[in-house]
């Protein structure tokens, strides 16, 4: 059986563990119980459990008294403690009593306050923070497998623990959430693993914009941010309405029973400029601050909406909290509507000669584009990060080699993205923020030129509750159905069956790994991000061939209740090599593999890109289009005009009686006309 909520799975191990011991015990009382225990079923384990070796340290006495106090929820009497006896696979992040003590000390400013004493929210937090759940499925990990970013499961307090290496006495040594250094690591239990902490792991409950005025480097973008009113506007957490409902009904695409997702958060993220950049690039004065206060305010605010006026010439609308307003532009262009961990800014899983099970060596440039906050002018804003970029960066520019796909040219580097802002804390309840070395503006060079390109966004990439609540490129195969409404980007009716899968280590032909599955009498509708600039593009597809899939009509515009059909239903079970597709595989002649792509496009369709490959965890090495199985063929849907300021979006729906066919979702491109009937050919990548 399976569980969907974390707490029932909890609550689970739990009840299953106080069996077991009520078992034993029967089983060494009552003579008449059998002599062939089944040890696994009844959970007896050999060796230390978690809470055996805490409970065994005098130095974990405070902590160990804490998860004896702290309740799994407010409905059980069951403990935390109760939890780290039972078999599961859990990473605990304990601090010493005198960490504990030194912290409880500051929450209430007194010397050795008595622990017991403290709230029953600062136990729960203190408790929950400091544990994470690895799940049924999955081996609890190891400290010493962590790279720099965030952890990629949440606590049990549903927060990102975010990670950071410092040099102590020649040692690189791992830092939790900027304040927490790892002293002990790795000591294995049976039920996982205990790691020794300097600092309690407790994160405030602080909204972004609190975290971001909280920073005392931010002083500038945080002013702006209250001025025009965005302080307000990221404040959004969980869907409460949400959390009434029931959804333990998940269901896959062969109809056995998997999760839904257990709650519905929301989070942004956003990039800001340091002080010390508006000064040094715009020649806006530091801030002066006396008693917590900003002095110069009225200055630095008049002088940032000179600059701004520059930078957002049409934006001439007076108040700072129109959309049309300059200062109220330039602050929403920094902003997006999804909490996004470092390490998932731009996503690395497939692309040549990239190995996911070697994170850190980093291959060809991969992209990002985001839609950002903008309200009165829609704008994307594009990632970068590969071998030659040195770190994330925010609208590159740079020609590349049409044999390797290295850069040759970088006509724009790009704003430098870090991961962390010193000692000052970045992680919100609701999202993180990331310091940016120059100033980020929507110039004309973003549309012109940086934009000016193909732009091949993973479907995930356009359902910002996908990064927010945890599912998208996770680092285990996971397949979790997800209801309707769920998504503000994608709607789809009740008799549409829609399950995500992670695709993680399963050597599937899917960029980026994961895909969409949807069976059942599909029909849904996907809002489209923006096009940079007028002009005429191509809509294109990724069309996953396999005997399984259906027949899905397309259909495109603006009115998302009255769309207009675009061709004929596309067979999405016919093989590239079908004479109406007309695929062929690449011979070792440029000429003959220019001519087989040209037959391609009379028909319709274009080669899968030379970018990515199927990966099973090895450097990746055979493009996607040499790929002659599971393909992922492009289906050019519409060619035409399209507009930044109008919003398209594109339906597909089943033709077919059999509700068992398969949808797949994988990746779209949109292609202005100037990369695809330009005076050089388009690339093969």
């Amino acid at each position: 059986m399976r569980f969907t909520s974390k707490k029932s799975v909890l609550l689970h191990r739990v009840w299953m563990h106080m069996v077991a011991i009520v078992c034993v015990v029967a089983g060494i009382t009552l003579s008449g119980c059998s002599d062939n225990t089944d040890e696994s079923n009844l959970y007896v384990m050999h060796g230390q459990t978690i809470y055996g070796i805490l409970s065994e340290n005098q130095d974990f006495s405070i902590y160990t008294s804490l998860l004896n106090r702290v309740k799994l929820s407010q409905r059980t009497k069951s403990t935390v403690a109760q939890l780290l006896q039972a078999r599961g696979h859990y990473v605990v992040f304990a601090a010493s009593n005198e960490a504990i003590q030194q912290y409880i000390d500051s929450i209430y400013n007194a010397k050795n306050y008595d622990y017991t004493q403290i709230d029953d929210s600062v136990a729960s937090l203190l408790v929950l923070s400091s544990i994470i759940d690895c799940g049924d499925d999955d081996d609890a990990f190891t400290v010493s497998s962590l790279g720099e970013g965030a952890i990629e499961r949440t606590n049990l307090a549903d927060r990102y623990i975010t990670v950071a290496f410092e040099q102590h006495d020649g040692k690189a040594m791992v830092k939790l959430n900027r304040e927490a250094l790892v002293t002990t690591q790795d000591l294995e239990a049976v039920n996982g693993y205990v790691n020794v902490v300097d600092h309690p792991l407790v994160l405030s409950n602080a909204y972004l914009p609190q975290v971001i005025d909280e920073a005392s480097n931010l002083k500038i973008f945080s002013m702006a941010l209250k001025a025009t009113g965005w302080d307000k506007k990221l404040v959004k957490y969980r869907d409460e309405d949400y959390e009434k409902e029931d959804h333990n009904n998940g269901r896959d695409m062969y109809g056995n029973k998997v999760d839904q997702p257990e709650h519905r958060y929301f989070g942004y993220t956003a990039f800001v400029e340091p002080d010390s950049i508006f000064h040094e690039k715009w020649g806006i004065d530091m801030p002066i601050v006396e008693g917590g206060v900003v002095t110069n305010q009225a200055t630095i605010m008049q002088q940032l909406e000179a600059k701004c006026r520059e930078a957002y010439p049409f934006a001439t609308n007076t108040s700072l909290t129109d959309s049309n307003n300059c200062v109220n532009q330039f602050i929403a262009y920094h902003l997006l509507p999804e909490r996004i961990t470092y390490d998932k800014l731009v996503i690395h899983y497939a692309e040549i000669g990239y190995s996911y099970l070697n994170p850190s060596r980093l291959t060809i440039d991969c992209f990002e584009y985001y839609e950002t906050m903008t309200e009165a002018h829609r704008r994307v804003l594009k990632l970068t990060e590969g071998k030659q970029t040195d770190g994330i960066r925010i609208n590159r520019c740079c020609t590349y080699d049409e044999d390797t796909y290295d850069e040759l040219t970088v006509t724009r580097p790009g704003i430098r993205v870090y991961s962390t802002n010193g000692q000052e804390s970045s992680n919100a309840l609701n999202g993180f923020y990331y310091p940016i070395d120059d100033i980020l503006v929507y110039d004309d060079d973003v549309p012109g030129r940086v934009l000016n390109e193909r732009m091949r966004y993973d479907i995930s990439s356009l359902l910002p509750e996908l990064m927010t609540n945890g599912y998208r490129r996770v680092n285990r195969n996971i397949s979790t159905q997800m209801p309707t409404g769920y998504f503000d980007n994608l709607t789809f009716s009740k008799e549409s069956h829609y399950n995500y899968l992670s695709g993680y280590n399963c050597g599937w032909p899917d960029f980026q790994g994961d895909e969409q599955n949807i069976t059942g009498q599909y029909d849904l509708t996907l809002r489209l991000p923006p096009v940079p600039y007028e002009g005429t593009y191509e809509l294109r597809w990724a069309i996953p061939i396999y005997p399984t899939r259906g027949m899905a009509q397309f259909y495109f515009g603006t009115n998302k209740q009255n769309l207009t059909a675009i061709g004929l239903p596309i067979d999405l079970r016919l093989y590239a090599d079908n004479p109406t597709i007309g695929w062929q595989q690449d011979t070792d002649d440029p000429a003959t593999n220019r001519e087989h792509d040209r037959v391609m496009r009379n028909h319709g369709y274009m080669m899968p890109p030379r970018h990515d490959a199927v990966s099973t965890g090895g450097a990746a090495t055979s493009s996607l289009r040499a790929q002659t199985a599971y393909q992922r063929i492009r289906k050019i849907i519409y060619t035409g005009p399209m507009s930044p300021d109008k919003v398209y979006y594109v339906r597909c729906k089943s033709v077919l009686a059999n509700t068992s066919t398969q949808f797949v979702m994988d990746w779209l491109e949109l292609v202005p006309r100037s990369v695809y009937n330009g005076a050089k050919p388009e690339d093969q990548w």
